[in-house]
């Protein structure tokens, strides 16, 4: 028991420090860099899943939706590219192209897995093409997912514009008001994704309860995160260190500090659910004697 006490994480601080000695930060620049080569593979995938429901306009809005929720530089360091590879490729869906994107888009699922079991201390025991069909899985409801909220943000409310009453209208035309979306449609969408991956995406067994707190001071971390990243860009010149590269260096960093977020989350996870398991030996231990 005196062991276990020197050694279970207590705080924020203390999962910080057990994601740095289990080599969390080193897994976090490997999800970092498969987050990048992932997300061109991805947008082209829901371009083909948008040709299934909307076309290539709501596909083009979507992927601009879904880089608004990065810091700005962060969009526009890759939101040109993201454009030029969607103009350049006609990928549908039901092809061979269309499965080859989609076993590319999941590389970043599969080394979060990875990052997500070595948080929590847990072998994968499943075999590798059930991993490889939960992270498509991902991918897929990723895509019909932000397609859907596209919908939801951009074209439903211009269909309600006509009957929405005066008040309302004022909201909706309010300077706070696209900030507030942003921000908290970014949070919604990020706490279900994180609770899928830390449910279902990492090995083991886990309920929603057991692995909300550190979802929570993941999303959290990550909008504070990203609107102190902004911040911070607004007057840092990175060309200083990385010249023409400086652009998706600011992507490479952004992605590697959102890796170590989630990992922390999945410290504190495993550290909380460690404290029950012993406060719970402990109280039969008592009972017994």
């Amino acid at each position: 028991e005196q062991a276990y006490e020197t050694t279970r994480p207590k705080t924020l601080f203390s999962a910080i420090y057990r994601t740095y000695e289990h080599s969390g930060f080193t897994m976090a620049g490997s999800v970092a860099f498969s987050f990048v080569l992932a997300l061109f593979p991805f947008c082209i995938f829901v371009g083909a899943v948008a040709g299934v429901f909307g076309g290539r306009e709501l596909a083009e809005v979507a992927i601009t939706k879904l880089f608004e929720v990065l810091p700005a530089q962060v969009a526009q360091a890759l939101v040109p590219q993201v454009n030029a590879i969607m103009g350049q490729t006609r990928i549908d869906l039901i092809t061979l192209g269309g499965a080859v994107a989609l076993f590319f888009a999941t590389n970043g699922i599969e080394t979060l897995r990875n990052a997500l079991n070595h948080a929590y201390r847990e072998p994968e025991t499943r075999p590798y093409p059930l991993c490889l069909l939960v992270s498509a899985l991902f991918v897929l409801v990723n895509a019909v997912c932000s397609l859907s909220i596209t919908w939801l943000i951009v074209v439903a409310p211009a269909i309600a514009t006509e009957f929405e009453p005066e008040w309302l209208r004022v909201i909706h035309e309010a300077s706070w008001y696209d900030s507030l979306m942003r921000y908290g449609t970014a949070g919604i969408v990020i706490t279900l994704l994180l609770l899928a991956a830390h449910v279902w995406l990492a090995a083991g067994r886990r309920s929603l309860k057991q692995v909300a707190p550190g979802v929570a001071v993941s999303v959290v971390l990550w909008l504070a995160t990203a609107s102190l990243y902004s911040y911070y860009l607004s007057f840092s010149d990175y060309t200083r260190f990385y010249a023409g590269l400086s652009q998706l260096m600011v992507a490479l960093i952004f992605f590697q500090v959102t890796a170590v977020i989630i990992i922390v989350g999945a410290e504190i996870n495993r550290g909380l659910m460690e404290l029950r398991s012993f406060g719970y030996l402990r109280r039969n231990k008592d009972r017994e004697a």
